[in-house]
């Protein structure tokens, strides 16, 4: 009985040991032809220079240096802020030069640290040709704007609709409170993400 009932485990297992060998093994595999064409275009959306780009800033011959890449998909801002609030204003447009309208994100990838305690980096987007306002006291903040990104935290704006042949401006903020010493730079990076989709983009 005993060796019988070793020979029937055998032959389960020998059985198994076929049955799994035949569907490792008669597996099919069957190709079909894809094609995937990419024809590129130009940029329907990009950066443009705002009318204080490149002006006099603060400071000896420092100036708001705006750098365009060479194909207007990418941008750079240098400014020279000081003591209290300093406001510039249209340094740079996000145009879209197509015949449609796009959705605009602007997302903080990397936030500027290394500002004094209760300081304030804050980008603001207007509508082209909007009017600005500054109030309160002691320290003034903007109004009418469209959106706002505070580039001390991890964070993105909501999708900014521009129609075609349209554009947005953006406007930079600073505030460093007195009696702290000024860091000598601060640095944050951004990304500008953009679709003809309203679909939140990944």
């Amino acid at each position: 009985m005993v060796l019988s009932m070793r020979f029937d485990r055998r032959i389960l297992a020998l059985v198994a040991v076929a049955v799994f060998t035949s569907i490792v093994f008669a597996s099919v595999f069957v190709y079909y032809p894809v094609s995937v064409a990419v024809s590129p275009v130009a940029p329907p959306v990009y950066f443009e220079y705002g009318t204080n780009a490149n002006q006099p800033d603060l400071g000896g011959a420092n100036t708001i240096a705006v750098n365009l890449g060479s194909n207007k998909t990418s941008l750079e801002i240098t400014i020279h802020p000081t003591y209290q609030v300093s406001y510039y204003k249209n340094i740079s447009l996000i145009v879209n030069g197509d015949s449609k309208t796009y959705y605009v994100t602007l997302k903080v990838v990397t936030t500027a640290s290394g500002l004094p305690a209760n300081s304030k980096l804050v980008l603001y987007v207007y509508s082209k040709g909007a009017a600005r306002s500054l109030s309160g006291h002691p320290t003034p903040t903007p109004s009418g704007y469209h959106t706002s990104l505070d580039l001390t935290t991890t964070s993105q704006t909501p999708q900014i609709a521009i129609t075609a042949g349209n554009a947005i401006e953006l406007d930079v903020y600073v505030y460093i409170p007195e009696g702290y010493q000024l860091p000598a730079s601060v640095n944050a990076q951004l990304l500008l993400v953009y679709s003809p989709s309203t679909e939140t983009p990944p």
